[in-house]
């Protein structure tokens, strides 16, 4: 039986939003909405939220995630890398408790919507193949990135991709279909962060989603709470594909 570890990353600064990851969002702390997603899982067998601030944490434990420790401050910064948080999670589980899951999944609090059949669903392709590293959520993209270009100081361009000749001289049709990683879930095992010091490895498998409501501005913000109010009065709206 594998171990299945969710981590909610949550840092207290943000610059976009101030206190974004526990601002209420339509009632709840949107911190709030990451935990009930990974309690509400089949799959995952514990949830713990990293985070730098005395109040996230008592929040969090609230909503019924543990907060084993605070995160240092060095690791807590506009800079700091996802590596760094998940290897200090590693790593204080192990030395504290003996505990090393086998599967770790990356559940950003900026996503308040999810579907937690998707959570199962990468999950289950992890434990169905040991060859993959990761398991990223990815949804199709508008634009296409074969029609992307590069511009340097002198304003010469070259395309962004060059597998295909002149690609950007084809119909959009002919061209392959494009997909951006939309950061809702990741699925990461373990083995992954701490032997090969990668948050992806090479052997990387896609789970494609059709939505992606990741809350970044104000503007994202409003729009994803108007949605919800939608959902709660049961009246017909359109899923969008990016707020």
């Amino acid at each position: 039986m594998q171990k299945v570890l969710a981590v909610i990353p949550a840092r207290s600064g943000s610059k976009s939003i101030k206190d974004k990851n526990i601002r209420l969002l339509n009632g709840m702390p949107m911190l709030a909405y990451s935990i009930k997603h990974a309690l509400a899982s089949k799959k995952i067998d514990r949830v713990i939220v990293s985070t730098d601030s005395e109040i996230y944490a008592r929040i969090a434990k609230q909503y019924g995630a543990e907060v084993p420790f605070i995160r240092p401050a060095s690791i807590s910064t506009d800079t700091s890398l996802d590596i760094e948080v998940f290897q200090h999670v590693l790593e204080y589980l192990n030395n504290e408790e003996m505990y090393n899951p086998d599967i770790i999944v990356h559940l950003r609090p900026t996503y308040p919507i999810r579907n937690v059949q998707d959570i199962d669903n990468m999950i289950d392709m992890m434990i169905n193949d040991e060859t993959i590293d990761s398991v990223r959520c990815v949804a199709p993209a508008k634009e296409l990135a074969y029609k992307m270009w590069r511009m340097d100081e002198n304003q010469k361009i070259t395309p962004l991709l060059s597998d295909i000749p002149e690609a950007f001289n084809m119909p959009r049709q002919q061209l392959p279909k494009i997909y951006y990683q939309n950061a809702c879930i990741d699925v990461i095992r373990a083995s992954t962060i701490t032997e090969k010091k990668s948050m992806s490895g090479k052997n990387i498998k896609g789970y494609e989603m059709t939505h992606n409501f990741d809350i970044d501005t104000e503007q994202d913000f409003l729009k994803v709470e108007k949605y919800m109010r939608l959902l709660e009065g049961n009246k017909k709206v359109v899923f969008p594909s990016r707020i």
